[in-house]
């Protein structure tokens, strides 16, 4: 084989002497016989691209004699100067054995020139296909299977949710709670399995969005509250000064690492509380979760953001769990570019964070509204004292604590302040303490099992409102401000036949899924019109007379994307009716997909009531479209 038979190489005369590339001449010295002795490709090109030198090996590849290369250009390799200081490229070349992919690693010479260095990397890249394929093999199997596990598990969810509304007898009530923790719990670890082969295989978007961390956290620690309270912990959360009014990030992503890293804490707490902080330091948000549990071992520490990873608790068989929480967030954090760690001693308790830089689009505000004002903190739980102090040093306000109600009197009528929030164990103490000032507010501090109480008429002498823990920084400015006589009462569940009059074509195959959205809906107040097919649902919905189509988004004959593919391109109108997905995974494929077919909104089974009347009550806007359309 010689040169000329090469389709890589330009015919060119050499025209010119031969510039030496090298220092120090290949002949000189017995270096030929190191440089053919290489196992690398070695080439010399000049300040023009031609080739100067080959070694051995480089002959061995491609075949001919020395003196046949010498004063081409050599087509492969970019042209001296082209790129800059490139230094590394792949290329696909057919050699003596057959096509393989080179490597060349270039380096430029003093006095002009550059030497490349080339080896065959087709194991490595073939390699590295087969790892992709594999990793792209396992995701589609996770999400089939993950798929076909979800549709049972949201099946047994959403048909325990209906039982709890139909009078149960306690026993009863305790078998229905048991079966939606389990099914629910089991809900939660494919989620998890399934976002870790999505991360490791690269295919887990983030869907950046506006965001107030703060309210974030706050809605987070409320969702944990109950279980908290179940346990007699304290869970509390606070931000420092400079946090953000907005940023932009991912919500569900964050949600998913905070309710992992709290709800670990209150997992493995036993006795005292979780604090949740958010504080801005150096253009660095930083979500910390502190307890007062048991602590971890310094060689437990080293593992555990590992996969299946759960160090004591596995040792032990102190909480259930599959070890994938900390793996998650881990992954999670290192996809928004920030890091994760903790901090934790046996016996002291842990502290776990997660930091990053944040794109922020609203800074906090400069006004601080309890600028002046003086709190005393009255409560024997640290963690919520701690909590109340920060935030009230947020706001703008003074704040000191007592831990002791044998010195409350005492200590109130030193500080003199203008709030006091008490304990609701201490409550007998209030009249005391209002008597002390006229302008001394009273706030009891309640839990959510004690906020009853103090709601009534029954409110105990010297009380003047209430917060429920954990206590948000605005409920405590309003009442600090005169504005609230209390915590404002969370919003409840969605009730009453709020879909009054509205006809909603449900388009699900799966009997028991079926089931639950159609009760669901007829609660509402709804009149529903079944499609067990892609095809039925598409012919019924051709007809007209719809407010909604809520679509399966996988069918037998066509599934819920081409369904509304063609709705859409029928109507002729964007907006004609809205089209709702409904699915067992919800995926950032899926919801892109389903964004791309023409629908308006994305629902994850088992179909939540008060997320199902917020999203139709929403897209229908008030319009009863079937009812205009008669």
């Amino acid at each position: 084989m010689t040169a000329r038979s090469l389709s890589r190489l330009v015919e060119e005369p050499f025209a010119s002497d031969r510039v030496e590339a090298l220092d120090i001449p290949i002949e000189s010295n017995g270096l030929r016989d190191v440089f053919d002795a290489m196992s690398e490709l070695v080439i010399v090109r000049d300040a023009d691209g031609r080739l100067t030198d080959v070694n051995g090996a480089f002959l061995r590849a491609f075949g001919g004699e020395r003196e046949d290369w010498i004063g081409r250009w050599f087509a492969v390799a970019p042209s001296f100067g082209e790129h800059g200081r490139q230094t590394r490229y792949d290329v696909a070349m057919r050699t003596r054995a057959g096509s393989v992919w080179i490597e060349w690693s270039e380096t430029l010479c003093p006095r002009g020139g550059i030497v490349a260095v080339g080896r065959d990397v087709t194991e490595q890249r073939n390699l590295v296909a087969r790892e992709n394929e594999a990793a792209r093999g396992k995701s589609v199997f996770f999400a089939a299977v993950t798929h076909e596990l979800r549709t049972p598990l949201s099946g047994a969810l959403g048909t325990a949710r209906l039982l709890e509304d139909t009078g149960l007898k306690p026993d009863q009530s305790a078998y229905v709670a048991a079966l939606k923790a389990s099914t629910a719990h089991a809900l939660s670890l494919i989620d998890d399995i399934l976002d870790l082969s999505r991360l490791e295989a690269g295919k887990l978007d983030l869907r950046p969005e506006p965001v107030d961390p703060a309210r974030l956290v706050e809605e987070v620690c409320e969702l944990l509250s109950e279980k908290a309270a179940e346990k007699g912990l304290a869970l509390a959360h606070a931000q420092g000064p400079g946090v953000p009014a907005q940023i932009r990030a991912d919500p569900a992503r964050l949600k998913q690492i905070l309710f992992n890293l709290a709800g670990n804490a209150v997992k493995f707490t036993r006795e005292g509380g979780v604090l949740v902080t958010l504080e801005m330091e150096a253009g660095l948000l930083r979500l910390s979760v502190r307890d007062t549990g048991p602590g971890i071992c310094p060689s437990d520490q080293a593992r555990l953001f590992e996969q299946f990873e759960r160090g004591a608790a596995e040792r032990d068989k102190s909480a259930p769990g599959a070890g994938l929480g900390l793996a998650m967030v881990k992954r999670l954090a290192e996809a928004m570019d920030g890091e994760v760690g903790v901090h934790s001693q046996p016996g002291e308790g842990a502290l776990f964070w997660v930091s990053f830089t944040p794109e922020i689009l609203q800074r906090a505000p400069a006004r601080r509204p309890l600028a002046g004002r003086r709190l005393l903190i009255a409560t024997p739980c640290q963690i919520e004292a701690e909590a109340l102090s920060l935030h009230a040093e947020t706001l703008g306000a003074w704040a000191e604590t007592c831990h002791s109600q044998a010195q409350l009197v005492h200590r109130a009528g030193a500080a003199r302040p203008d709030i006091i929030i008490l304990d609701d164990g201490w409550c007998e103490d209030a009249g005391t303490l209002a008597a002390l000032g006229t302008n001394t507010r009273i706030l009891a501090l309640a839990r959510p099992r004690t906020k009853a109480r103090y709601a009534g008429k029954e409110r105990p002498a010297g009380i003047h409102g209430w917060l429920v823990a954990p206590v948000r920084a605005g409920s405590l400015a309003r009442f600090a401000l005169g504005q609230s006589s209390g915590e404002e009462r969370r919003a409840g569940p969605v009730t009453g036949p709020v879909l009054a009059g509205y006809r909603i074509l449900l388009a699900e195959d799966d009997p028991v899924n079926a089931l639950i959205a159609r009760t669901l809906l007829t609660r509402l107040g709804a009149t529903i019109v079944l499609a067990a097919t892609g095809k039925e649902a598409l012919l019924e919905a051709s007809q007209g007379g719809f407010d909604a189509v809520l679509l399966d988004l996988r069918m037998p004959e066509m599934d819920g994307r081409d369904v509304a593919s063609r709705i859409r391109a029928l109507s002729g109108e964007p907006g004609a009716v809205p089209l709702v997905a409904l699915t067992a995974n919800a995926t950032e494929a899926d919801r892109d997909e389903c964004l791309a077919a023409g629908m308006d909104a994305f629902l994850t089974k088992p179909v939540d009531p008060d997320a199902l009347a917020d999203v139709l009550t929403g897209l229908c806007g008030g319009k009863n479209r079937a009812r205009l359309g008669t």
